[in-house]
């Protein structure tokens, strides 16, 4: 994906948004297992014991089926609940798939009564999604920060999924934008100058 100088970080998000949603359910599905073959075999994965994911909505690279995995797998995983009056989200631990209700802008959430995730480990992962990334990590989100002021203070591994044909050499960024250390797209893993 081409990148203009000087371009603005909404009009971006407008234009990925428009290309995302024109993508049809069986191009989501067979980008997204591929995405999820290649995650399982890291072995930042393999050796993590907690892991922090979103949950997927539509049109985006699908974690469900990576969740389930990961649990399967024997993994602590975490998944996000946003708080919109702080613009802040807390990870609480996902136990099964059927226990997430609809939350803040209609995305699936683990229950606040569940264990919240408290950082504890260099080995952690947290799976990071994104409109798009450029080649150093750095990513466009939905330009309300809460992913930034997460990761700001985590010190674990921070790993980027998206689809291919949303990476980009540079995308224009912020002092506060944290990058990720590595991208896993269906066709290449990248890792980043930005991130550790």
């Amino acid at each position: 994906m081409q990148i203009e100088k000087g371009a603005d970080k909404n009009i971006l998000r407008k234009d990925i948004l428009k290309r995302r949603n024109e993508l049809n359910e069986a191009d989501i599905k067979y980008k997204s297992e591929k995405i999820l073959d290649k995650l399982i075999s890291l072995s930042e994965i393999v050796d993590a014991k907690n892991v922090c994911i979103y949950v997927s909505k539509e049109c985006e690279t699908d974690t469900t089926s990576l969740i389930e995995r990961f649990i399967a797998m024997g993994k602590n995983v975490f998944a996000p609940r946003s708080d919109i009056q702080s613009n802040s989200m807390t990870f609480y631990k996902v136990n099964s798939l059927e226990e997430l209700s609809l939350g803040a802008f209609s995305i699936l959430e683990p229950s606040c009564d569940n264990e919240k995730y408290v950082y504890s480990d260099n080995d952690d992962v947290c799976i990071v999604p994104a409109l798009s990334f450029d080649k150093n990590g750095y990513r466009l989100g939905y330009g309300k920060g809460y992913y930034d002021r997460f990761l700001k203070d985590f010190m674990g591994i921070k790993i980027g999924i998206c689809f291919n044909e949303y990476i980009t050499e540079v995308l224009p960024r912020y002092d506060t934008d944290i990058a990720v250390d590595m991208i896993i797209t269906e066709d290449e893993n990248y890792c980043c100058k930005g991130g550790k």
